[in-house]
């Protein structure tokens, strides 16, 4: 059903900027009917074509809710400090170590996204968490997960857990690491995502297929959407 929803609402989502092109080529010829406003008029078309591809795309991949959800989002209140009644605490990356060894976290299993990027689709693939540690020297958070797939995040700043998500809203570099089960234990694959000024750099050895990513700046460095047992 998710899937047909996403069709359909992508559907309609894409084919919206080649309606508002056709109404400016139009509008456009009219001023100038000649070859340039025809050449104006397939460029504005040939754009709005690539653009709602790309929109069908990203819909497919996070979701009509989570698409509309990114484009009303405002980055700079995730920011803000809970306040002590509050169920969302502010935690260092020490803290979380501790909670996650002493099985504090109010949930055990995870699906996450990296920049906004999602592994999986949105809210699939859920992880059980087994263990985290943090190197100091480093500073660098690594979360282990019982499948021996592992997350590494550097210089992870405003952690935020709550009982359904756990927020990392800075990091320089995450990265994750997994073993292919068609392949000999200990050949690992990753996902290395580099955070550079207003530049997200990827990087990857998988050598089987190219991975579709949907990065965001404005997004938190790492979102952990918990799931209970």
């Amino acid at each position: 059903m998710r899937h047909f929803t996403n069709i359909v609402s992508g559907f309609f989502a894409g084919i919206s900027p080649v309606f508002v092109a056709a109404i400016i080529s139009i509008s456009v010829y009219q001023s100038l009917p000649n070859y340039i406003g025809v050449l104006i008029g397939f460029v504005c078309v040939g754009l709005s074509v690539w653009l709602g591809i790309k929109i069908f795309s990203l819909i497919q991949k996070i979701g009509y809710v989570e698409f509309k959800s990114a484009v009303r989002a405002t980055p700079d209140l995730d920011n803000l400090e809970p306040t002590p009644d509050s169920e969302t605490k502010r935690r260092t990356a020490i803290e979380l170590v501790d909670q996650i060894t002493q099985k504090k976290l109010a949930f055990t299993k995870g699906s996450w996204r990296i920049f906004g990027d999602w592994y999986g689709g949105p809210y699939e693939d859920y992880r059980k968490i087994d263990s985290a540690s943090f190197n100091q020297q480093k500073n660098c958070l690594t979360i282990s997960f019982t499948d021996l797939t592992s997350l590494e995040i550097y210089n992870p700043k405003h952690i935020f857990e709550s009982s359904t998500f756990l927020k990392i809203l800075e990091a320089d570099r995450i990265i994750f690491f997994w073993n292919d089960r068609k392949n000999e234990v200990g050949e690992h694959y990753f996902l290395d995502y580099i955070k550079e000024k207003k530049l997200i750099k990827t990087k990857t050895n998988v050598d089987w297929y190219y991975p579709d990513f949907h990065l965001s700046l404005g997004e938190p460095a790492l979102m952990i959407y918990g799931e209970f047992d």
